[in-house]
């Protein structure tokens, strides 16, 4: 136990040395925030409520001078420009391919969802009816949450049209007769008078993209597959895990109970603690599953932070979507360090190996913990 106890130390002390190095990267952990655009487009003018967290634009642009972690009206009428500045820095409205002009009608705090978001109200306009009109949205996506996904409702008339934007994704196209579902002659063209709402594959795309850039949720799979164990064993932990997260992901996607971020991030941070000192302490692991199921729990609200306030009355598919893409993308995960785990197995230094890498895993846990909880 003594030359365990040294292993660990040293293994600890090496790594909280290199911590300040992987910091700018440690940073973006659990990036992905969901911000959401409410477009209308009537006339020549398209008005465009925007909505983003508080947290992450108020941090951005130091909106809480007085650092007591409220934003008060007064800081936010003093920001004003700021924000102004910045979201029109990054966000565009075109309309056949000429900018019009832009007024910023009000910025407020507003909740959405359980979420604190600022709500900025814009109108563009333009000198002709808005027909061939292009959105460029870049916010966030230099260097500050490349993983940002925006969901945009957009509405013409009657019809509503479904966008999400991206890092990738960024801009989007359309033209207000083809979107009405008329031809050029001025005619109903019907097969074209679909509301073209988000799809099935775009919400499994989504939650695979969920679980690859959740750095936490991996790491977590990491440290649950380090346990010594049967194949059996590995395959009821997993089973486990996965039951938890789709309860809890439903429960918060269709807000029949939402905990808000602040609480659910550092308790993620914390359960990769605890599994990876478990790694190194437990004499048995006959209760990983069990304890897989309750961390699953935990991790189903992180992975429900982006269906959150988007589902509205078409809940079923969509969520069924998202939580298989978020299956797939652990699938894949799995398939890839499956191989690389149970060779450990066969090492004359096994034991030595897990505990140094859980002690590890340890220490960016309890780091990203007191991260969450200072930030």
């Amino acid at each position: 136990m003594h030359r365990k106890s040294k292993l660990v130390v040293i293994i600890c002390l090496i790594f909280m040395m290199a911590v300040p190095l992987l910091q700018p990267r440690m940073a973006e952990a659990h990036s992905g925030s969901a911000g959401y655009s409410e477009v209308n487009i009537e006339g020549n003018k398209v008005t465009y409520d925007l909505f983003l967290l508080a947290d992450l634009l108020g941090g951005l642009l130091t909106i809480d001078t007085n650092q007591d972690g409220y934003m008060k009206e007064d800081e936010i009428a003093q920001s004003k420009a700021s924000i102004e500045q910045f979201i029109l820095k990054y966000l565009s409205v075109n309309n056949n391919g000429l900018q019009g002009q832009v007024k910023v009608n009000n910025i407020s705090l507003t909740e959405r969802s359980n979420l604190s978001m600022f709500r900025i109200e814009m109108e563009f306009v333009f000198e002709e009816p808005v027909q061939e009109y292009e959105i460029d949205y870049f916010i966030f996506y230099n260097d500050i949450d490349v993983n940002h996904q925006n969901f945009a409702t957009i509405h013409i008339g009657d019809k509503v049209i479904e966008k999400i934007f991206t890092k990738e994704k960024n801009i989007f196209q359309g033209n207000t007769e083809l979107d009405k579902g008329k031809t050029a002659g001025g005619k109903v063209a019907t097969s074209k008078s679909q509301n073209k709402v988000l799809g099935f594959w775009d919400y499994v795309s989504m939650g695979m993209k969920h679980i690859w850039s959740g750095i936490d949720h991996l790491l977590f799979i990491f440290g649950l597959l380090l346990a010594k164990g049967t194949y059996r064993d590995y395959v009821k932990t997993i089973t486990a895990f996965t039951v938890g997260h789709c309860l809890t992901l439903a429960l918060a996607a269709t807000e029949t109970l939402i905990i808000p971020s602040s609480i659910i991030e550092p308790l993620i941070a914390l359960s990769i603690v605890y599994i990876a000192v478990e790694n190194i302490w437990a004499s048995s692991f006959k209760w990983r599953w069990l304890v897989a199921l309750f961390f699953g729990l935990i991790h189903g609200f992180g992975f429900a932070e982006l269906l959150i306030g988007k589902l509205g009355n078409h809940l079923i598919f969509p969520l069924f979507s998202f939580n298989l893409g978020v299956e797939i993308g652990q699938i894949v995960v799995l398939i890839i360090l499956f191989p690389f785990i149970w060779s450990l197995r066969k090492l004359k230094w096994q034991t030595k190996i897990v505990y140094s890498l859980s002690a590890i895993i340890s220490v960016i846990g309890l780091y990203w913990f007191m991260e969450r909880v200072l930030s």
